[in-house]
């Protein structure tokens, strides 16, 4: 599953500054104070730390560039998907390939992932992450970021790719 924070604890544009040692001059007066605040650390927000790529290009000796997850793990189609439709559902099928989800928010590509991502919905209200409409697998069989050991393997009523930048809808 891919998890995506965006900002930080304490609010829209991250949590407040922590206390100064240092005592501030008072205000002229109460009422000039509070209609016009006069400008401070904690009234100037601060951009959001940007978000992790949802997928990634990597380099693959065997497959050339090849799209992963922001774990480094391999991404996967099932040609049977074309179209962006969903097959594989049942709970052996996403045993061995786990949909790559995302939390909600629009998937962001790194620096060589030239498709369009997005999402799609799949059963229970989880969001799928797709790449130029084909949704986005990870295997049960890669243990570890970069392998390809689900290249080319059928089951499930289809075969099972290792997708990359150039994949077409």
């Amino acid at each position: 599953m891919n998890l995506a924070a965006c900002g930080a604890p304490g609010g829209l544009y991250g949590s407040a500054p922590a206390a100064s040692s240092t005592a501030s001059a008072p205000a002229a007066s109460a009422s000039a104070s509070a209609a016009t605040p006069a400008p401070s650390a904690a009234t100037t927000p601060t951009p959001a730390p940007a978000a992790a790529a949802s997928v990634i290009a990597t380099q693959n000796a065997r497959l050339g560039t090849i799209l992963a997850n922001a774990q480094g793990r391999t991404l996967y189609y099932f040609l049977p998907e074309r179209g962006g439709r969903i097959v594989c559902a049942s709970s052996a099928c996403i045993g061995y390939w786990p949909p790559s989800l995302s939390a909600g928010a629009t998937p962001t590509g790194g620096a060589g992932v030239t498709g369009q991502l997005g999402l799609i919905a799949r059963g229970g209200g989880a969001q799928q992450i797709t790449y130029e409409t084909w949704p986005m697998y990870t295997f049960a069989g890669d243990s570890a970021a970069g392998q390809t050991m689900g290249q080319g393997v059928v089951g499930f009523g289809g075969k099972w790719l290792v997708a990359t930048p150039g994949l077409q809808p």
